[in-house]
């Protein structure tokens, strides 16, 4: 018995010793040393790309491709015209020096033609008007143009300035009323404000009527005839043509 626990005690001393040896022979340390890899520098962060420079500016590099070198340069310019800061000319206005005499023909003791064009029935009177048409007062878009100092209307228009005319139109106001003595008649549909088409100074006449019209309701389109004196007077805001033709003394005939 003695003899087996001298082996056992023997072969723990012996393990104790092999557990705390190194392979060479040399006792281990008791405290294992953990080494720590070298921290790395982190790499520096690149300095930021430079924006490219537009592409209007900047010049094409060597051997790059154009618009140019594909179309060729006349197709370029062609397709790509150069900016222009010119305004274009305006084509020169009509003038016709003739009185109102020299167009004038009268066909019968009411009816005169103007220029071979225009049929105006009546006498030119408050009790017998001028029957005339829009026809007529729109004619005078090609003789009058602030902008090339032309202001003189056609003889033909100039022939029934001064006299009492007739005409049909629709009328409107610049502002909502119940009844005004002011209103515009003109050759298209219009409210006065935002439906139908604005007019121009040729196919508008400013009216004064000589009692106060019923204008109620709101957007509406209001259609008539109308009767006073026509004047025919160009009303200019330096290149604006503002206004033509207005009618004094009005009074609204029928609907």
């Amino acid at each position: 018995m003695r003899v087996f626990w001298s082996l056992l005690l023997l072969s723990a001393a012996i393990g104790v010793w092999f557990a705390f040896s190194s392979p060479d022979g040399r006792p281990r340390p008791t405290t294992a040393t953990i080494e720590h890899p070298a921290e790395t520098p982190a790499p520096p962060e690149p300095a930021p790309a430079a924006s490219p420079a537009s592409t209007t500016d900047a010049a094409p590099a060597p051997g790059a491709t154009t618009v140019s070198d594909l179309l060729g340069e006349a197709l370029t310019t062609a397709l790509f015209p150069p900016p222009t800061t010119s305004t274009p000319a305006r084509p020169p206005v009509a003038t016709d020096a003739r009185s109102p005499a020299d167009i004038t023909r009268r066909i019968d003791a009411r009816t005169l033609e103007l220029d071979g064009r225009y049929r105006v029935i009546g006498t030119g009177s408050a009790d017998d008007p001028y029957r005339i048409s829009w026809e007529l007062l729109t004619s005078a878009a090609r003789f009058i143009d602030p902008t090339q100092q032309a202001l003189a209307p056609p003889p033909w228009v100039r022939a029934v300035d001064g006299t009492y005319v007739e005409i049909s139109a629709y009328y409107s106001t610049a502002v909502r009323v119940a009844s005004t003595r002011h209103v515009l008649l003109t050759l298209n549909r219009w409210d006065g404000c935002c439906i139908g088409l604005p007019p121009t100074p040729f196919d508008a006449i400013d009216a004064t009527l000589a009692t106060p019209l019923d204008m109620k309701g709101l957007h509406l389109f209001r259609f008539g005839t109308f009767r006073g004196r026509l004047v025919v007077e160009p009303f200019a805001a330096g290149t604006f043509l503002l206004g033509l033709y207005r009618l004094e003394d009005a009074s609204f005939v029928t609907q």
